[in-house]
């Protein structure tokens, strides 16, 4: 009797919280679990481990790194970059000249290949026509006459995102050189890097493999790639192909995909001001908003954020220059720059205004399918008047992007317009950032999600895993509107 009420309760639990298909993260290596309490001869330092977290942009990637032992985190700034206003932020641009490829320096450049993070999502899909993939279908033409070669393309794309990471990496790997003393002397120093992907993203296998399998790469070629030289793409094929060869599973152990979001909450779940309920997170980035609707579940002390969808909507911050500058006339990287920087100042130049006119219609309809797809999973009609609102993201504004999400909860899909809290995360006590730096933290949320290790981070189920009641008819959801694409862009 006891054990067919057990199954019960637990059949009940999978209804209303989706079944838990994650599996538990491997355990690492036995000589990371020996690291607090090996003292190592001929020396009296305990081995160093160092957990980073990488938040790989659209635009611009963040990184921070946590000695995980003193349980302190600090914000990595590029050699070079201190002098800047924002000296964290790493350009995820590249160039190619002639046949060799290196890092861009801005967001808009001449010969430069963009928004690298979305290409590599895209080949993963394989959706070969997608516009982001273009301008790296033409350097490959230009550059070796081929046409129509999907497999050219999928292996410089997954180059260029190996090289971006690894330049990133071995730029990070000096910087800990420098600043912890002896690091790396040790046998049993260790360092791990977690990666975040949307969502939407991390639950299709296609793109968590391929975002992996760059990742993996990117780490085994850091040391021979540090801050990004200029080399010879037939060069840099050849340590990529040799990289494959002699992937290890150590290497493989300490690099870790995980979602956007749980990253972005991490600090926030992890808070006193969190509590269990149902939340619609909108990060709003360079090239997507990626939103999801989550409920956070608390037992034991145990965090566990159940997905009931993930949207990728095409509407990122970078739109903006794009579309007043199309409006404008002109689209070259030159007269982008000079948009984005007007954006950036807040003018208020009619083009800019009707390019946040457009986006904030688009993200309304975008927000209106997020909420009506993830209101056909509630068992309970009244827990959706009881959701909160947490925006994040280096793109964020008022205009147009929390208002238009706001406006979402007044629409059709709501007999009576609901006014949802907007929940703030708070600072992190444990990052180590002066006074004038705190300002930097709305674009740092990820990176600082991303640097606990990966048995720390709070557990997760996939939207694609939580389906909706059956039978069903707590909500009776018609005519779900179709999230904006990049053709409706």
């Amino acid at each position: 009797m006891s054990n067919l009420l057990g199954d019960l309760i637990k059949e009940l639990k999978e209804k209303l919280f989706g079944k838990v298909i994650e599996p538990k993260p491997k355990k690492l290596p036995n000589k990371r679990s020996r690291i607090q309490f090996k003292e190592t001869e001929n020396t009296t330092r305990r081995p160093y481990f160092v957990q980073i977290g990488f938040d790989f942009g659209t635009a611009y990637s963040k990184c921070i790194c946590r000695d995980v032992i003193t349980n302190k985190a600090w914000v990595h700034v590029p050699s070079g970059q201190e002098g800047r206003e924002l000296p964290f932020l790493i350009p995820s641009t590249l160039i190619i000249d002639d046949f060799s490829i290196c890092k861009g320096s801005a967001h808009y450049q001449d010969n430069g290949l963009y928004h690298l993070k979305q290409a590599l999502e895209k080949i993963a899909l394989q959706e070969w026509n997608d516009p982001v993939i273009a301008p790296f279908r033409d350097w490959l033409d230009k550059l070796e006459g081929y046409r129509h070669d999907n497999g050219r393309l999928t292996k410089f794309v997954e180059t260029c995102g190996v090289y971006f990471l690894a330049g990133a990496f071995g730029e990070v790997s000096k910087e800990l050189k420098a600043r912890l003393p002896g690091f790396g002397d040790l046998p049993d120093d260790y360092v791990a890097v977690n990666l975040a992907v949307p969502i939407a993203d991390a639950q299709q296998p296609a793109v968590n493999n391929f975002y992996s399998e760059v990742l993996c790469l990117a780490w085994s070629l850091a040391d021979t790639l540090p801050g990004h030289p200029s080399i010879n793409l037939d060069e840099l094929t050849n340590l990529i192909h040799v990289a494959k060869q002699e992937m290890s599973a150590s290497i493989r152990d300490a690099c870790f995909i995980y979602p956007e979001v749980s990253a972005n909450v991490q600090g926030f779940v992890r808070s006193r001001a969190s509590q269990p309920g149902i939340y619609l997170f909108s990060d709003t980035g360079a090239g997507t908003v990626d939103q999801a609707i989550f409920i956070l579940n608390r037992n034991n002390n145990q965090d566990h954020l159940v997905y009931l969808h993930g949207s990728v909507l095409p509407l990122g911050s970078s739109l903006i220059e794009l579309y007043a500058a199309s409006e404008f006339g002109k689209t070259d990287a030159e007269q982008l720059e000079i948009w984005r920087e007007r954006k950036e100042r807040g003018f208020n130049d009619v083009c800019l205004l009707n390019a946040r006119t457009t986006i904030s219609s688009r993200l309304n309809i975008g927000t209106t399918s997020t909420l009506a797809t993830s209101r056909r999973k509630l068992f309970l009609a009244q827990q959706i008047n009881s959701i909160r609102v947490i925006f994040g993201g280096g793109g964020h504004s008022k205009n147009p992007y929390e208002s238009a999400v706001i406006a979402s909860f007044s629409g059709n899909q709501f007999a009576n317009a609901i006014n949802p809290p907007i929940v703030g995360i708070p600072n992190p006590q444990d990052l180590l950032l002066q006074d004038h730096q705190v300002r930097w933290l709305p674009r740092l949320s990820v990176a600082y999600g991303l640097s606990f290790i990966k048995e720390e981070l709070a557990r997760f189920t996939y939207p694609v895993n939580v389906a909706p009641p059956n039978p069903s008819p707590v909500w009776t959801v018609t005519n779900i509107p179709d999230a904006p694409t990049k053709d409706d862009c």
